[in-house]
């Protein structure tokens, strides 16, 4: 394990004049903490979550936070979880019907955020998934890069390592003979997507792709250039916690006026009587059903809180969601409220927890104050980085909180693709930001959901309470190796037909989980083809005759599983 900590660098002033000329040119420079018509905003919710339920992970939920001006025109966002801000999950490669997983890694969710998605009122471009797929494909899934959104598979011709989403593996179960089916338990290869002509989004493409791969689109360099919400982007606030307050501030080019902050809450398969799994969206390919859960559900739900921004010191609250987003994501249209949203156990109406305090009950709470010159100084930078419990996904970082200018927040990024500078640091996942503590006391947070055997780099940037920001402290750190096996291990399958994600794949592979790994003889036999089939695989990829030999034999022997079983 490697630690390095980077501080400022400064130099003792040796030089009297040098120290009078510098003390009278600074004197004439305005101070931030100074601005009299500094204001800010502080907002307050507890978000919840659906538990977990059938072996399936708890549903967490995306969430957006923005300011708009009485007359409806949009002013600024304040935060948004990374899913949407970083890793571009309302606007990537694959079809919105397709499902969700653990770190899925296709299927553009519109649906997440709609309503603060059209108000932002910026426009992207769409990113659709790359390739083209070839002639030898099943007739179903054959296209053209204009329609391949359609489909997972048939894209290794434009695809690359993939540095955050994973293989897709069934839900309903954590655990698959013994084998972690909800981790990453290796890296996954797969197509990053292109812009397509003529076409916009209303959200952003993901910004974490800080190199890319020699089959990715050109256009995949513009991602992190294009996203201009990363830097206010997340981590998901722990479920059934306060979260710690979301901070704006104000300065003279914002009028002390009448305002209306937003928090909007989507959680995927969040159903109801009304709004059950479906929808009317049913899965177009029958051989993924056991792929994945369905994103659809209640739609977003949307809270309003109108406030005053002055040096007044007012509390505003809402108890109640204002409305509910398009169930699809075409429109930012606010739907009313009605009988058709849960209000309990976190679903619908419920996603933000009722809190009680000296302000009454609410769901979200503003609290406006005028700024304080000592909320503006620079904090230092912490010190003495620790790791613990180390696992193959997983880690605990802490630090020591300096002396000095205390920080209200110490924001933690990390990423695999090398160091995070001041300059890239908007580019790195979030993760949870650091809890506080006195000078000299050791602070920290958990990262989780990280991939086996990899080394991360990470920085902590401690902020002001007004968002001055203090010079990072950087670190490195190398996960264990995994404690479990692959996922797939179809080598000759997966050869053939390019992609384990394929149909054909998928049925073979379900075929050996459900009835070979559960007897001894058909243990054996799986053992036999791991140790044989490697070698044939590898000839297998380098020549095209025999990949259609394999496949025009694997097909048959495929569909005949899936008439004779319940595959």
């Amino acid at each position: 394990m490697k630690v390095t900590a980077k501080r400022p660098y400064t130099s003792p002033m040796k030089q009297p004049l040098l120290a009078v000329f510098l003390g009278v040119l600074l004197a004439q420079v305005p101070s931030v903490s100074a601005d009299p018509t500094c204001r800010g905003v502080e907002v307050r919710f507890t978000p919840q979550g659906i538990p977990p339920k059938n072996g399936r992970e708890e549903l967490r939920p995306q969430i957006a936070v923005w300011i708009e001006k009485q007359n409806g025109s949009f002013l600024t966002d304040l935060f948004v979880t990374r899913s949407i801000g970083m890793l571009g999950l309302g606007n990537r490669p694959g079809n919105a019907w397709l499902k969700s997983d653990f770190r899925w890694p296709y299927g553009r969710r519109p649906q997440s955020l709609p309503v603060w998605a059209h108000h932002r009122g910026k426009s992207y471009g769409y990113v659709m998934m790359g390739g083209k797929c070839s002639p030898s494909c099943p007739p179903d899934f054959q296209g053209s890069p204009s329609d391949d959104d359609n489909t997972v598979a048939y894209h290794g011709p434009v695809s690359s390592t993939e540095n955050y989403y994973c293989s897709p593996s069934g839900w309903r179960i954590q655990k698959m003979n013994g084998v972690d089916v909800v981790s990453c338990a290796s890296a996954f290869y797969g197509s990053k997507g292109y812009y397509a002509a003529g076409k916009n989004s209303v959200y952003p493409p993901r910004a974490d792709l800080s190199t890319t791969g020699g089959n990715d689109s050109p256009d995949v360099k513009r991602f992190a250039t294009d996203n201009d919400v990363a830097a206010i982007s997340g981590a998901t606030p722990a479920i059934g916690k306060l979260i710690d307050p979301i901070r704006w501030f104000a300065d003279s080019l914002v009028p002390d006026d009448d305002y209306v902050l937003f928090v909007e809450v989507g959680i995927e398969g969040d159903f109801n009587a009304y709004w059950p799994t479906g929808r009317a969206m049913a899965e177009p390919h029958a051989e993924w059903d056991h792929l994945g859960k369905d994103p659809y559900g209640q739609p977003s739900i949307v809270y309003k809180v109108p406030f005053r921004l002055d040096k007044s010191g007012r509390i505003a609250t809402t108890t109640d969601y204002a409305g509910y987003g398009d169930f699809k994501g075409e429109s930012g249209k606010l739907n009313a409220p009605d009988n058709t949203i849960s209000m309990s156990g976190g679903s619908g109406g419920d996603r933000l927890a009722l809190n009680t305090d000296e302000n009454g009950s609410w769901r979200v709470k503003v609290a406006v104050t005028p700024c304080d010159p000592s909320m503006c100084e620079m904090p230092q930078t912490p010190s003495k980085v620790q790791f613990s419990d180390i696992t193959d996904t997983t880690f605990r970082l802490d630090f020591q909180v300096p002396t000095g200018a205390p920080a209200s927040e110490y924001r933690v990024r990390y990423q695999s693709t090398g160091p995070i500078t001041a300059e890239n640091f908007s580019r790195a996942l979030p993760a949870p930001s650091a809890n506080l503590g006195p000078p000299g006391s050791k602070v920290g947070t958990q990262i989780i959901g990280l991939l086996p055997k990899t080394k991360y780099y990470l920085a902590v940037q401690p902020i002001s309470r007004c968002g001055v920001a203090g010079p990072i402290l950087n670190a490195e750190i190398d996960t264990s190796s995994a404690n479990f096996t692959t996922l797939t291990g179809c080598f000759i399958a997966t050869a053939a037909f390019g992609s384990e994600l394929e149909p054909e794949v998928n049925l073979l592979r379900r075929f050996r989980d459900r009835y070979l790994m559960t007897n001894p003889l058909g243990q054996a036999l799986v053992g036999s083809y791991y140790t044989m089939s490697p070698g044939i695989a590898l000839l297998v990829a380098q020549h095209e005759p025999v990949k259609q030999l394999v496949r025009d034999t694997l097909r048959p022997v495929a569909r005949a599983l899936h008439v004779a079983t319940d595959l």
